[in-house]
């Protein structure tokens, strides 16, 4: 897939007043009344090809007296670029207000829409249908979305693996902030995954789930996030499937607890405990609790990660997530002589998913300690949004990950 520059429409609204005039239109229609049009409402509006705007066009028509006009025939048309209409011609309400909606074509690019009254200066809307993969529509955490995959949606081809329609979401993050994000459907197997990064100037994978359980194929996302924008990725574990689905989410305490899969992105510091309902093993299968977290990481970028604790002798682990009962790629006790905290600073070979194990040298300890990831990074990832990188999200407890698609 060719990556374009992300591009998150906004939806104005504006007040145009139009040239007063006299006579015309029909004499027997209060059209004829018409002298000024105001309340423009729709303009500049941008939405994937194939999709219906959000916001209806209207405009207000008023009389010599500033009277708003009941009943008054307005013509829609379609200068220029591709479009329908909802209708062709609609009358004033008894506000004076007349709208129309508009399902945008499947041509990229500018469209013009004017709405005319009378004799009075035509109202102009000016659109533009963009390509549905540099599109995202804005969300916030908290929110339900209730939308469908279509043919329309941005396509997606994986080498060697098929292709899929994606749907974008767009949020901020103003602070660090858990956010549980869940994607479900009855009409295919969901699959889900969130993009972003604490940089403005980075965007990239943070973390992906395909199944909430061995029986539920519904998706959820777990993560602890630095400030930043973010986008989830709603698509299918099925080639080419359509079909509607809900997307909602919520704000998630800032806890890693109970062996769970939870995403994390640099820059991010996170004060828990180990306790005794944590992993039981590492991933290896060796005695001791601890807490895991997964992380997107890119080829040449350096990993700084600390464990401080006061109660135990803090231990960390980094893994490959395709590759979880493998050894650790790095492992660290004591980060210096008479210390007991323990730090990571890993140059990550090749780009992957990681997962960060937290506990203690003593496989018997518990208690309470400080995670810190460095937002610092050498390789940086791009604004736009990224090619398609499809390593094994992970099911919703660790430690074992599962197949891109099956």
């Amino acid at each position: 897939m060719k990556t374009v520059a992300r591009w998150v429409p906004v939806a104005l609204a504006s007040v145009m007043g139009g040239a007063f005039a006299c006579g015309g239109g029909d004499s027997t229609g209060p059209e004829v009344r018409a002298r000024r049009t105001t309340a423009v409402v729709g303009d500049s509006q941008s939405a994937p090809t194939g999709t219906v705007l959000p916001i209806p066009l209207s405009f207000v028509v008023l009389d010599a007296g500033d009277v708003p006009l009941v009943g008054a025939a307005v013509n829609w048309k379609v200068v220029s670029g591709s479009a329908t209409l909802s209708a062709s011609s609609t009358k004033t309400d008894v506000n004076g207000t007349a709208r129309t909606t508009v399902t945008l074509g499947n041509t990229i690019g500018p469209v013009v829409v004017r709405g005319t009254v009378g004799t009075v200066a035509p109202v102009t809307f000016n659109l533009s249908a963009v390509d549905p993969c540099s599109y995202a529509a804005p969300y916030t955490i908290g929110s339900t979305v209730n939308a469908a995959l279509t043919t329309g949606d941005c396509h997606v081809t994986i080498t060697g693996v098929g292709s899929f329609y994606y749907d974008y979401y767009d949020f901020t993050v103003g602070s660090q902030q858990g956010v549980t994000a869940t994607m479900t459907s009855t009409a295919f197997d969901t699959y889900l995954e969130l993009f972003g990064g604490p940089d403005t100037a980075h965007f990239d994978l943070v973390g992906a789930n395909n199944d909430i359980s061995g029986t539920n194929t519904n998706s959820l996302v777990q993560a602890i996030v630095a400030p930043g924008t973010y986008e989830l990725g709603a698509n299918s574990n099925r080639t080419d499937a359509t079909g509607s689905y809900t997307l909602t989410s919520v704000v998630r305490p800032q806890t890693i607890s109970g062996c769970q899969v939870l995403w994390v992105t640099r820059g991010i510091a996170v004060s828990d405990s180990v306790t005794t309902t944590d992993c039981a093993t590492d991933f290896q299968g060796n005695a001791g609790y601890g807490d895991a977290v997964g992380i997107f990481l890119r080829t040449g970028s350096v990993i700084k990660i600390s464990e401080h604790s006061t109660v135990m002798n803090a231990q960390l682990k980094l893994y490959r997530g395709d590759s979880l009962t493998a050894p650790p790629v790095a492992i660290n006790d004591d980060s210096a002589a008479g210390t007991t905290d323990a730090f990571i600073n890993y140059t990550v070979p090749n780009t992957n998913t990681f997962v960060i194990f937290i506990g203690s040298s003593v496989p018997t300890q518990t208690g309470a300690y400080t995670l810190s990831i460095s937002s610092s990074t050498t390789a940086a990832a791009s604004k736009a949004r990224p090619e398609p990188l499809r390593f094994p999200p992970m099911p919703s407890h660790w430690p074992l990950p599962v197949a891109r698609r099956n």
